[in-house]
C-alpha cells in the first residue's frame, strides 16, 4: 500500500479537485490505521515513539487542535499510569491516544464534544480503528447562568474520575473552561489530576483563580516554549 501511495502522489495534482480530495482521504485513512496498529502493538505501559506520533497526526490530517509536544508528553505519561477513569473535555487525536494508552489497559475515557461534525469524525475514527474503552459523548454547550458548559450524560458517567484532560470548551465560550468544577466537581476523586492546556492565556488564568477559590487544589504551572500548561491536583 505504501508503495502504491508513493506512485499515486505525482498523479494527484492532475486529478479534479473532488477526486483529489477523495484520494487524500483514502491515503489519510490508511495512514491512520497503520499508525494505530503500530501503537497498539506496543506492550501496555510503553509510550509511542516520536515517529509513531507524527504518523498518527499525519493520518489524522493535522486538522484542529495541535497540542504542544511537552503537553502531549505529559498527557501520555498520565494515560499509561492512571487507574482511571478519565474525563476528556474536547476531542481529537488526543482521544485516540487515550484509548490506545489507557483503554487497552481497561481504563475508560469519557469524552465530551459539542460539535456534531467533529463528534462524528472522532467516533468514526474510533470505530474504524477498533480503539477500545472510549465513550465519545455528543454534549452541546448550554447556558448555565454566568457561564456556559457541556451537557454531559451525568447519569451514565463514573462517580469518580482520576484524570481530567481539560482542553475545552473553546475560549470564546462564556466562562471558558470554568464549568468543569461546578458541573462535575463532585465526580473528581480526591487526588484527581487535571491537565489544563493554554494556561498562559488570560481566560485560563481567570478559570484557575475561580477554581482555587471554590476548591482545595494544588496548581503546578509548567512553562514551555510558546506558553504554559497546568497540572492541577485536587487536595
Amino acid at each position: 500500500m505504501e508503495a502504491l501511495i508513493t506512485r499515486l502522489r505525482p498523479l494527484a495534482r492532475l486529478l479534479p479537485a473532488g477526486l483529489n480530495d477523495t484520494l487524500r482521504g483514502v491515503v489519510r485513512d490508511w495512514q491512520l490505521r497503520r499508525a494505530v496498529e503500530r501503537i497498539a502493538a506496543l506492550p501496555p505501559g510503553q509510550l509511542p515513539t516520536r515517529q509513531m506520533l507524527e504518523e498518527l497526526r499525519a493520518g489524522w490530517g493535522n486538522m484542529g487542535y495541535a497540542a504542544r509536544p511537552e503537553y502531549l508528553q505529559e498527557l501520555m505519561n498520565r494515560a499509561v499510569n492512571t487507574s482511571g477513569p478519565i474525563l476528556e473535555c474536547g476531542s481529537g487525536v488526543s482521544t485516540l491516544l487515550l484509548g490506545l494508552l489507557a483503554g487497552r489497559r481497561g481504563v475508560e475515557t469519557w469524552t465530551l464534544e459539542h460539535m456534531p461534525e467533529w463528534h462524528a469524525r472522532v467516533s468514526g475514527a474510533l470505530e474504524r480503528t477498533g480503539i477500545p474503552n472510549v465513550h465519545n459523548c455528543l454534549a452541546p454547550i448550554q447556558d448555565r447562568g454566568g457561564y456556559s458548559w457541556y451537557t454531559p450524560p451525568v447519569e451514565r458517567m463514573p462517580r469518580a474520575f482520576q484524570l481530567i484532560i481539560c482542553d475545552g470548551p473553546p475560549g470564546n465560550t462564556p466562562g471558558g473552561r470554568y464549568g468543569l468544577w461546578p458541573v462535575l466537581g463532585e465526580r473528581l476523586a480526591p487526588g484527581a489530576v487535571i491537565l489544563l492546556d493554554d494556561a498562559e492565556r488570560p481566560g485560563e488564568e481567570e478559570v484557575l483563580q475561580r477554581w482555587s477559590k471554590e476548591a482545595s487544589m494544588r496548581v503546578d504551572m509548567r512553562r514551555v516554549s510558546g506558553g504554559a500548561y497546568a497540572v492541577i491536583t485536587r487536595s
